[in-house]
C-alpha cells in the first residue's frame, strides 16, 4: 500500500480545485492538458451510445452509501437513462451506518447488487478475496482516471472499484463568531481548544457535533488516531504488526492522545451530542448556532439551501490540527465513495455502461455541482463553494495528506474504539479501561 501521504490520488484534483479556486469567469472546468479529453471523450460516447432497437430491457440495481446525495445521484442517473432508454437502473440510497451490514447481508444470501459502492483499501480487498468484484482495470472507461488514482486504489495490482469522488475533510468556521472573538485560525491542537474556550466563554457552541450517527464520530476518531500514530509517534508500522497480533493499543501513546481529543471534542461540543444526528449537527451550524464543524464537503448543498448568505460569505475552511506541530497538520484529503460491478451480475454490459457514464465530464459536473464534492474525472468542474477556496495554499504548497494510507489493517477498530470511548464521556470507565478493553477484543476476535 502506497504510505506517501496519498499526494498520487490528489494529483488530477488539484490541477482542477486550482483553477477553480483561482477563478476563471465562470468557466469551471478545469482540463488538464489535451491529453485528458481523447479518453474522457472515448468514455463518454461509450456511455451515451444508443441502444440497438432489439436490446432486451434491462433493470441494474445500485446500491449506494451516500444517502445524503440522493438527490445529485438521481439526477445523474435520470440523464443516463435518458442516453440508454433500454436500461433502467434501480437505486437504493442506504445510510453509512448501516451499508456494510446489509450488503454483507444481500451478497451472502445470493441477493444480487449489479453495482454498489465501497471504500479502497481492506473493504475492496476483502470483497474481491471473497470473488464478489469483477476486474475494472482493462475497461476503457478507467482511462479518464489519473494513473496515480487507479495505483492507490489498485487491490493486489488490479483495478476492482472505480474511483468517484475525494474531498478534504477539515473544519468548517463560522468567519463572524471568529471576527467578533478575535481569533485566527487554529494552526495547533492547543490553538484550537483555545478557541473552542473562548467562543465557549463569550455564551457560543464550538463544535457542532451529530454523534447520535456513529459514523461521524468514527470519522473523526480513525482519522485522529492514525495521524497521531504515524506522524507524531513514528509508529509507522503499528497497524500492520496489530493485524499481525504484535502490537497493542497500551503500547501506543497516540491511543491516550486520542481519547483525550475525543473528550476535549465532547467538553466543547453541543448539548446531547449523542442525541443529535449528523443533520442536526449540520442544522445547527446552519443557523449559526455552533461555531465549528470537522466535516467533509457533503453538507455544503444544505447549508447553501438553508442559510444561502453563510454559505457565499460567512464560512471558511481549515485543516484539522491534529498535533502541536504545525509542519506535521497538513490538510487531509480522502477518497470518499467508489464503485464496483458484482462479478454475479447477470447485467454486467449494462453495469458497465452505467460506470463509463459515472467516468463522464457530464454526468461528473452533475455530481460536483449538486453533492459538492471533487471528483476524479479529467476534465471536470471544481467549483464547490467559496469556502473550499480557503485550502488553496495548501494545494499550492502541497500540503496534503491521507491518513486512511496508514490503516492497513483489517480489523474493525474504529467501531470498537468509538463505542469504549463514550464510556469515558460519562465518567463509566477510565482511559486505562478501554484501552485494556480495545487490546481484549482485538485478542478474542482477531486470532
Amino acid at each position: 500500500m502506497n504510505k506517501k501521504l496519498g499526494l498520487g490520488l490528489s494529483v488530477a484534483l488539484m490541477t482542477a480545485l486550482l483553477s477553480a479556486c483561482g477563478g476563471n469567469n465562470g468557466n469551471n472546468a478545469a482540463s488538464p492538458a489535451n491529453t485528458a479529453s481523447a479518453p474522457a471523450n472515448s468514455a463518454r460516447e461509450s456511455a451515451s451510445a444508443p441502444a440497438t432497437e432489439d436490446t432486451e430491457p434491462v433493470t441494474i440495481s445500485f446500491m449506494h452509501f451516500k444517502s445524503d446525495a440522493t438527490d445529485g445521484i438521481n439526477k445523474i442517473v435520470e440523464q443516463f437513462e435518458a442516453e440508454n432508454p433500454n436500461i433502467k437502473v434501480d437505486v437504493q440510497p442506504v445510510k453509512f451506518d448501516d451499508y456494510a451490514t446489509l450488503l454483507k447481508t444481500k451478497l451472502a444470501s445470493g441477493d444480487i447488487v449489479d453495482v454498489f459502492t465501497l471504500n479502497a483499501g481492506s473493504t475492496t480487498k476483502l470483497y474481491k478475496d471473497g470473488g464478489y468484484l469483477e476486474d475494472l482495470t482493462d475497461q476503457e472507461f478507467m482511462k479518464t482516471f489519473d494513473p496515480g488514482v487507479l495505483a492507490e486504489q489498485a487491490t493486489d495490482g488490479r483495478n476492482y472499484i472505480m474511483p468517484l469522488n475525494a474531498g478534504p475533510i477539515a473544519v468548517f468556521y463560522n468567519k463572524k463568531i471568529f471576527a467578533d472573538l478575535g481569533i485566527e485560525i487554529p494552526t495547533t491542537y492547543d490553538a484550537l481548544i483555545a478557541a473552542a474556550q473562548k467562543i465557549k466563554d463569550s455564551g457560543k457552541t464550538p463544535f457542532a457535533l451529530g454523534w447520535k450517527d456513529g459514523w461521524p464520530l468514527g470519522m473523526w476518531l480513525s482519522r485522529d488516531f492514525p495521524s497521531n500514530t504515524v506522524l507524531v509517534d513514528k509508529q509507522t508500522d503499528f497497524f500492520d504488526k496489530l493485524e499481525k497480533g504484535e502490537a497493542k493499543f497500551a503500547d501506543n501513546p497516540a491511543t491516550k492522545t486520542t481519547i483525550q481529543h475525543a473528550l476535549d471534542m465532547f467538553k466543547y461540543g453541543n448539548k446531547d451530542q449523542l442525541g443529535v444526528d449528523y443533520n442536526g449537527a449540520v442544522d445547527m451550524f446552519a443557523r449559526e448556532e455552533a461555531a465549528m464543524m470537522y466535516m467533509g464537503t457533503w453538507p455544503l448543498p444544505d447549508i447553501e439551501k438553508k442559510n444561502p448568505e453563510l454559505f457565499a460569505t460567512g464560512m471558511g475552511y481549515f485543516p484539522y490540527p491534529f498535533s502541536n506541530d504545525p509542519a506535521l497538520n497538513k490538510l487531509e484529503f480522502n477518497p470518499d465513495a467508489s464503485v464496483a460491478v458484482n462479478s454475479k451480475s447477470e447485467h454486467k454490459e449494462a453495469a458497465m455502461k452505467f460506470l463509463a457514464y459515472l467516468a463522464s465530464v457530464p454526468a461528473a459536473n452533475t455530481w460536483v455541482e449538486n453533492v459538492k464534492t471533487l471528483t476524479y474525472v479529467k476534465g471536470a468542474s471544481a467549483d464547490i463553494a467559496p469556502a473550499v477556496s480557503d485550502l488553496k495554499p495548501y494545494f499550492d504548497n502541497g500540503q496534503l495528506y491521507n491518513s486512511q494510507v496508514y490503516i492497513t489493517t483489517t480489523i474493525d477498530w474504529t467501531t470498537q474504539f468509538s463505542q469504549y470511548v463514550q464510556k469515558v464521556f460519562f465518567n463509566k470507565a477510565t482511559a486505562d479501561d478501554i484501552i485494556k478493553d480495545l487490546d481484549d477484543w482485538v485478542a478474542k476476535n482477531h486470532k
